[in-house]
């Protein structure tokens, strides 16, 4: 019994049967779900005076601020705490209680 020979692969294009024709590349390809010849329609809100934009701006800078404050105030709470141990529980002053 002899061997067969075994071909190295071709580099770059995969061998899976009789191809007929040639497919369409995606950009060129025919679609009805988006049309590419229709015109583009009018933005729905379109604000010029950039009114909108500066009040959103400053409630954005408002909350921020807000944020900041009461990050400081947790800060500080943590690092405002008293110097010294607490002190211990007070003892009775009648010892003489059983055990």
């Amino acid at each position: 019994m002899g061997r067969a020979t075994v071909r190295p692969p071709s580099r770059g294009r995969a061998r899976v049967g009789h191809a007929v024709g040639k497919a369409p590349l995606p950009e060129n390809a025919v679609t009805n779900v988006i049309r590419t010849d229709a015109p583009a329609k009018a933005p729905v809100f379109v604000d010029p005076s950039g009114r909108r934009r500066r009040r959103v701006r400053r409630i954005a800078y408002g909350i921020g601020v807000a944020l900041l404050l009461v990050l400081l105030a947790v800060w500080v709470s943590q690092l405002g705490g008293s110097a010294k141990p607490p002190a211990p529980p007070p003892t009775p002053a009648n010892s003489s209680v059983p055990r």
